[in-house]
Formats: C-alpha cells, structure tokens, sequence
C-alpha cells in the first residue's frame, strides 16, 4: 500500500495538536495486539523545527493520504520513552516509543459498574456499558456480546473492564483506525485476512487461490504445555470456604466437557483422556454475586462456570505459536482474523518440517515509510491467545490482588441465637430468628437444647381478704313458710286494789294489770301456752342498694421455686416444630451432659442452599400436662455477601 505522504501530529490529552507543526518522522511502527494494548514507536531527527512538542505522556498520532487522497490515521499512542541516540555521522535523532492509544482506556475508570441486567440476567451490551465510561472521543463499533455478561466492576479501568468482560466468554476485541474499538466476538467467527503466507512467492499452491501472497522471510515455533490442565476447580468472589463454587449453577457443561457442581470442577474430557488428570484451582475473584437474591447466585454461578469451561478451552491442550516474519505485503493484517500458513523445510530431500494451515493472528505489526504501509510480522497462534511470559503472569497476580482489595468478597459467618422459654400443655415455648438478606447461602444450622425444671423466683404466695357492704338492692320471695313452737308459760302480778265486772265474757288483756274487787290482796296469775304453729303467707323482702368492697391482703415469700423431676418434661414428650413443618423430634440426638443437638439446615434452605424464608420459628409444645423451660442455642453458619442496598 502506497502512503503519498504521512507525519506525526502531537496532542494533549483533550486530542488538541500542540506546536507549530506536525513532526517528520522517517518511519512509524505500530504493533497491534488481540484484546490489549499494542505498541508504538518512530524516529525522529533532533534538527526536527517542531521538537518542542515532543513530551513524555503526550500523545503521538500518525497520519497519512491514501489513494483517493483521503486522511486516514495509521496508529499512536503515549508517549513513553524517548532515547536520544548519536549517530557516526555526527547527527542526532531521538527513538520515541509507548503503548498505542488504548492506553488512554487506562485513564477512566468505571466506577461501579453492575452488569446484571435484572433478575440475574446479564447483559448483551457490557462492552457499550463498559466504553461509556471512555475519555472523550472514543467509540465502539458492534459491541453486542453472543453470551450474555453478567459482572460488576469496582474503580476498573475501562481498558481493564474491556479484557475482563472478553476474557470469561472468550470474546475478543482490537483498536480501530484511531480512537476506535471494534468489538469482533470468539475465534470462530474471526474473518479470513485474504492474504496466504508463502515460503517461495512462486509457490504452485499459492497459485490456486485468490488470496494475496506474503512471502515469509523466517519462522520461529514455540510450543508451549506448560500450563496445561484437564480440570478447573474455580473459586469465585470470597475467601476459603466462603468463597462462590460451581454449587448453584444452573447452566449445563457444553459438549466436551464435563460440570460436576457438587465437587466444584470442571473437565475438558479429551484433555484428561489424553493427558491423564491434570487440576488446578483457579481463582476468579472479580465474579461474584452482585446482590443477594437467588437469581443473582445462580448468575454469579454460571459466570463462574463460562469462565472455567473458557480457561480449559484456552489451556487444555498444548498451543502452538509462531513469530513469522514477512515481506511483500501491500496490505494491513489485523489482529482477530485468521491467516493461511504454507512453509516446508528439507534436508536432504527429507521433510524435516511442515507447516500448512488457518491460524488465528494474535499480533500484528506494520510499518509506515516513504515506501509505503507493509505489515512486517505477526504472530499466529493455534489458540486465540498470546503465549504468556513470566512478566506476563507477575501482571496477572498483581491484577488478581487488586481485584481482591477492590471487590466485595463473600465471607463467612457463624450467628449463635440464645434463647430461654417456658411450656406447659397449654402454652408452647417460641424461639424466632431472622435470616436476612445478607445470606448467600447456608452451609450448617443446628439447635442446641435441654430440658429443665420450672424455675420461679417465688417460693409460696399466701393472703386474705375483708369485706365492706353499703347501699341495698330487693329480694322476692315466691312463698311462705311456717315455724313451730314448743309452747310456755307467763306470769302476771296484780297491784291491790277493786276490780268491778259486770260481764264474765270480758277479756283481760294478755300482761295487763288489772285489779279484782276481792280486796287489796297481791296476788298473781300463771298462764300455760301449749305447743303451737306459726304460719308465715308469701311475702317479698326488700333489700336497699348497696356494694362490696374487697381489700386482700397477699404475702409473698421469694426464693428460687424448682419443680420437681416428676413433673418436669421429658424429650420424649415434645413436639418440635420448623415454621410449621413436621415434627422433627426424632431427628434429635444426645450429645451428653442433658444437652440435645438438632439439625436443621435441609428443613431451613431450598435447593441452592439460601435461607427457605426470612422470618423462621421453632415452636416446642406437648399434649403431657407438666411443665419445663428450654435452653436453647440456635447456631448458623453461612455465608454473607457485602452489598449496597437502594
């Protein structure tokens, strides 16, 4: 490809030109990588007018007229390095070099950025999420992921949220022309580059297909098993036996592989037949839930899941790499498209080395000078990854350990609930504790108990009572009544005097005195009454109204009341009951010194193991009429997940 004319432009970080000019350099390289930050670098002269310009952290940018006349932008970066290096001929000239432009994605970061989607459902546009957060002027092009992202993000950088969200779904992403990322999905869906990489430009086989033809000039294989493994046992967001496993996955192992959640692995199947089995844990710190309900876990979980079925598919079998240098390319290979390799090497006659295939570049690098634009190397790969070096694994650590720091983490944590409660066959003991939701799951919940006597700080309570009426009220009698006597006798003694009758009829009054006219004698008269009957007719009696006034008098003697043995519960005479489930005496089991454990954690959680419900009892009664008092403790230990709440 013919550039008519190219330069570097010097700019601020707002993308304002800085200085007179632009600068000339002799040539520019840029060098691309899949999914991360390439590199830059050019010459300049030291004699150059608009030097000046040329700052560490300033941006360079490479432009240049194509063809049809129209400005394109070749590449750029930051400028990190700048050497200054004497020439034999007595000139000066300095070597500029940095990461291209997508170090500038380091400069924002994204906050907290919670990729759920609702409900747990992740999202399809992460990386449009994600680049929202980008410095001015930057744009993405098709950013729909075809595996729905679930993630949250903590002060990452955007250039780190972007690695992120391709690396756990095997998606991949490269820098555009310019302050562009063009979002280009798995492997499998990566482009062919049109060009066919040849050992003779006069190949027959090159011959047969319309591709373009780049000669290669010199190949360099590394093949790399070093890292190879046949079982992921992930760890997710949380510390030891807090942290998230593949236990509440609902997604199912793609085909080739094998999920077994309950032992947390996952197997590339091939890979243990082939190999024999090969584990490591891996930890993925910044997957977790983003908050504590159901779906969120299960979310988290199946994250969990992609990313390990991703890391076997990455490292499951050895890789190969191949540096290839090339010539005669009139075109630019982009990282994320795929290149035909031809290359034959002889000894002898003998075929000593054969390399025919499509492989996936990885790293690009092309040239722009007063030649013209060529691509002068890349690196192709078997996987759609680059070979990691040991710096590039120091890196990885260091970003595991930040995301540790910065993330929230799931934690253990271990709630005792005490309690203490009388019953009797008419009123039950209750013992209600809250399982919130701060719980991600429950891994054991028991209740710990014993039976006691009824205790009472009153030993005997003793008292009377008095009594005051006044007012009255009526009564109604519907009958009579008679009484009987037993008879009697009265006497009489008459004063003297005269006493003159004229009719024997007359009657004397009964006790009066009276007087004969017989003399003035003293004289007295016995009566004689018989037995007899007094008869009483229906009568009412009338009673006014009136009120009773009670005053007791109550004495207490305190103390420490026991009840006796005989009349204190059993074990055996209680039912217990979990939010109103079946009885689960049975279930009880002594563990010595009167004390009894109880389990209850399958009766407390459902199937992914988080609490059934909040609001939880545990209801003792009997039908037996005694008494006792519980003791109990109530032991939960779960897991607790940090999370802002609106």
């Amino acid at each position: 490809m013919i550039a008519r004319n190219f330069w570097v432009d010097i700019e601020d970080s707002s993308g304002s030109r800085i200085g007179k000019g632009p600068l000339r350099a002799s040539q520019f390289s840029h060098k691309g990588r899949l999914s991360a930050a390439g590199e830059f670098s050019f010459v300049v002269s030291a004699a150059d007018p608009n030097l000046s310009a040329l700052q560490e952290k300033r941006v360079a940018v490479c432009k240049y007229i194509d063809r049809a006349g129209t400005l394109q932008t070749f590449g750029g970066g930051v400028i990190d390095k700048i050497v200054r290096t004497a020439q034999e001929d007595g000139s000066l000239i300095l070597a500029v070099s940095g990461n291209d432009l997508v170090r500038e994605l380091s400069y924002r970061s994204v906050g907290a950025l919670d990729l759920t989607g609702g409900g747990g459902a992740g999202v399809s546009d992460a990386p449009d999420q994600v680049m929202a957060f980008a410095p001015a002027g930057w744009t993405i092009t098709d950013g729909a992921t075809l595996v729905n992202v679930y993630a949250g993000y903590d002060g990452e950088s955007v250039q780190s949220a972007l690695i992120g969200t391709g690396e756990h779904i095997g998606e991949h992403w490269r820098l555009g022309a310019g302050r562009v990322i063009a979002w280009i999905g798995p492997a499998s869906t990566f482009a062919a580059s049109g060009v066919r990489a040849v050992q003779h430009l006069n190949d027959p086989v090159a011959a047969e297909t319309a591709d373009a033809v780049a000669l290669i000039t010199a190949l360099e294989e590394e093949s790399d098993a070093a890292d190879l493994l046949s079982r992921v046992i992930p760890r997710g967001s949380g510390n030891g036996g807090a942290a998230l496993t593949l236990a509440h996955a609902t997604d199912s192992a793609p085909s080739g592989y094998t999920l077994n959640a309950a032992s947390n692995y996952v197997k590339r199947d091939a890979s243990e037949t082939t190999y024999g089995r090969i584990e490591r844990v891996i930890d993925f710190k910044n997957i977790g839930p983003l908050s504590n309900t159901t779906a969120d876990i299960q979310a988290a979980a199946n994250m969990l899941l992609q990313a390990s079925v991703e890391h076997l598919r990455r490292y499951g079998t050895p890789q190969k790499f191949y540096r290839v240098s090339l010539a005669k390319v009139g075109q630019i290979l982009q990282p994320g498209t795929t290149l035909r390799v031809v290359f034959r090497k002889l000894v002898d006659g003998a075929v000593v080395y054969d390399l025919d295939g499509t492989y996936n570049i990885v790293e690009s690098e092309r040239q722009i000078t007063a030649e013209g634009i060529a691509t002068t190397s890349v690196v192709i790969s078997t996987i759609d990854r680059m070979p990691m070096s040991d710096s590039d694994f120091l890196a990885q650590q260091s970003l595991n350990a930040r995301v540790l720091s910065a993330h929230q983490q799931l934690g253990a944590s271990v709630d005792t609930f005490t309690y203490r409660d009388e019953l009797d066959n008419v009123k039950g003991a209750s013992f209600r504790f809250w399982l919130g939701d701060e719980y991600t799951s429950i891994q054991r919940a028991v209740m710990r108990f014993r039976v006691q006597p009824l205790r009472s700080t009153v030993k005997s309570v003793a008292g009377s009572s008095t009594t005051t009426e006044s007012g009255g009220g009526s009564t109604t009698e519907s009958g009579g009544g008679s009484t009987s006597g037993s008879g009697g006798s009265s006497s009489q003694t008459s004063n003297p005097g005269s006493w003159t009758q004229s009719d024997t009829t007359d009657d004397i009054p009964d006790g009066a005195n009276h007087y004969h006219g017989v003399g003035a004698t003293i004289h007295t008269h016995s009566v004689s009454i018989p037995a007899h009957t007094h008869s009483t007719p229906n009568h009412s009696h009338n009673t006014p109204n009136h009120t009773h006034s009670l005053t007791p008098n109550i004495s207490m003697q305190y103390g420490i009341f026991e009840e006796s043995a005989g009349n204190t519960l059993a074990k055996a005479n209680l039912v217990i009951k979990l939010n109103g489930g079946s009885d689960l005496n049975s279930s009880v089991v002594d563990i010595g010194n009167g004390w009894y454990e109880l389990d209850i954690t399958d009766e407390l959680v459902d199937a992914v193991f988080r609490p059934a419900q909040e609001n939880n009892e545990i209801a003792i009664t009997t039908a037996t009429a005694k008494t006792a008092r519980i003791e109990a403790q109530i032991t939960v230990r779960g897991v607790v997940q940090a999370v802002a709440y609106s």
